[in-house]
């Protein structure tokens, strides 16, 4: 199926739109140590809501951003515990994301919602460990609901308490 003219110069005219945000936000992320990080700009913005939800929600102390690709397991050194964050989006029909894969020692996970932060997940891994013994999980929408594995084994967060990260 063909498009008409005005159609066609509609879609180019979003899609150019969608490119120069993203290029503008890539600029600002690239300059702030809170959102530096690789082409992944989704997963950079979830470590920036798991840096708040940690610092200000947790009282947690950031030390540092994990910088070593090769050691992928973690995103976030926070209180000398090895944070792996994860973010699916509303645009994830599956609802799934990446296996957390070691080293971790603690997982947030993100529920977003267009630029609405839904839910926020927090497990540790030695809780986790002592009913699923070497679990390495694949992150899921559903570990957040009441009898999902971070619902059981950790904590969520919504409302007021998440909404203001975003």
């Amino acid at each position: 199926m063909y498009l008409n003219t005005k159609k066609l110069n509609i879609l180019k005219d979003a899609a150019k739109a969608y490119l120069i945000a993203r290029k503008d936000f890539k600029i600002i992320a690239d300059e702030t140590p809170e959102l530096r990080g690789n082409d992944n700009l989704i997963g950079r913005i979830g470590e920036f809501i798991a840096i708040q939800f940690l610092k200000q929600g947790l009282n947690r102390e950031i030390v540092q951003r994990n910088k070593n690709i090769v050691e992928a397991g973690y995103d976030i050194e926070a209180d000398g515990q090895k944070v792996s964050v994860k973010i699916i989006t509303n645009e994830n029909k599956a609802g799934r994301n990446t296996r957390v894969r070691n080293p971790w020692d603690e997982l947030v996970l993100i529920e977003l919602n267009g630029c609405k932060v839904l839910r926020i997940g927090h497990l540790k891994k030695k809780r986790l460990a002592k009913s699923h013994p070497n679990a390495n999980p694949v992150a899921t929408r559903t570990m957040l609901n009441v009898n999902g594995l971070i619902g059981r084994h950790g904590k969520v967060y919504s409302g007021k308490d998440v909404e203001r990260y975003l």
